[in-house]
């Protein structure tokens, strides 16, 4: 049986985000309460809680929602314990990301329609934004997720109705793609393109998908896979290109080459 483990932290760049990841089986969680908006996904088995006054089990590929202040507790809901991630997002970090997609005050401030929520789409997304937070990312990788997650959660499952805001400038998405080009060495935030091109976050990532049918942050990890091929071929070893390409580390360009043309830098160094 796997060994019981937890490990919380904050990241760096979002203090307004504590996270935490587990596998518990025999361990459960007295009645408490978080004053941030807690949400989770079930990786492997099953959770149980007692949440407003009833027992709700979440399987494996649950998000967990549970709302700021409300008392619960956690426990095993299968023989096999249960694997999973948390986020504690601060309020107020949730309010200004709805505020600026919404483009007005959100008074009452929103609520998740929690425990449970079944939806993979998002399942994926906050897998990936948690993942993003505890590995070294790209930091336009990371404000993505962050943006999409959040919006797309209280925009499906929230208390509210949110109406995202027109873009005016047709071409965002085009000088988006254009200032991607020229500085694709660099590590590109998402406030520094929105600046550039005048758009707010949520707006700039769904009308340059809806465009080009792929997010800024997958356009700038594949210009950057794609330049880290053409100087393999030219004779570069994983250590020079990482470095030269904007990777963090070999690591990072070995995860991201390999999901892009499904082979490791060494394979493909081997066939040249």
């Amino acid at each position: 049986m796997q060994k019981e483990f937890s490990k919380v932290w904050r990241s760096v760049d979002y203090p307004g985000i504590e996270l935490f990841h587990a596998y518990f089986h025999q361990f459960c969680f007295g009645k408490h309460w978080h004053d941030e908006l807690a949400i989770g996904i079930i990786q492997a088995g099953a959770e149980q809680l007692d949440y407003r006054g009833e027992t709700a089990i979440l399987p494996q590929g649950s998000i967990v929602a549970i709302n700021p202040s409300e008392v619960h507790t956690g426990f095993s809901g299968s023989d096999h314990g249960w694997h999973y991630r948390m986020f504690y997002f601060d309020t107020g970090l949730i309010e200004q990301i709805l505020q600026e997609h919404n483009g007005f005050g959100l008074a009452p401030a929103p609520f998740l329609r929690g425990p449970n929520i079944y939806d993979p789409q998002l399942f994926s997304l906050f897998d990936q934004l948690h993942r993003s937070l505890e590995e070294e990312s790209l930091a336009l990788a990371s404000d993505s997720l962050l943006t999409i997650a959040i919006t797309q959660i209280f925009t499906r499952h929230g208390d509210q109705k949110f109406q995202p805001k027109s873009v005016k400038d047709k071409r965002a998405p085009s000088l988006a793609k254009a200032y991607l080009r020229e500085n694709w060495q660099r590590n590109v935030t998402l406030d520094e393109l929105c600046h550039y091109t005048d758009v707010s976050r949520y707006q700039l990532i769904r009308s340059f998908n809806r465009q080009f049918g792929i997010t800024p942050h997958q356009f700038l990890i594949l210009l950057k896979t794609q330049q880290a091929r053409t100087l393999f071929q030219a004779g570069g070893n994983s250590a020079e290109v990482a470095i030269d390409c904007g990777f963090f580390d070999q690591s990072h360009l070995t995860r991201n080459f390999k999901k892009a043309f499904g082979i490791t830098p060494g394979r493909y160094i081997q066939s040249m």
